[in-house]
């Protein structure tokens, strides 16, 4: 086969696995979790000063906790 095509094709190939996966390693910031009675879902947050994102977790509700 003739070069080119073969380094076209890669290119292609390439720039279609990278405009997929752009960005999916940050948490969705409208991710909804499911809790256990008496807890509340607390949706995933960025850090303004670091950019870095915490996971998102089940809470007690106020004075349920125990």
């Amino acid at each position: 086969m003739n070069k080119k095509f073969i380094l076209a094709m890669l290119v292609l190939v390439g720039m279609a696995f990278a405009a997929t996966g752009c960005k999916s390693w940050a948490p969705s910031t409208t991710e909804t979790g499911k809790c256990a009675v008496d807890r509340q879902w607390v949706a995933p947050k960025q850090d303004p000063n670091t950019g870095e994102w915490t996971e998102g977790y089940c809470e007690w509700l106020p004075g349920k906790a125990g």
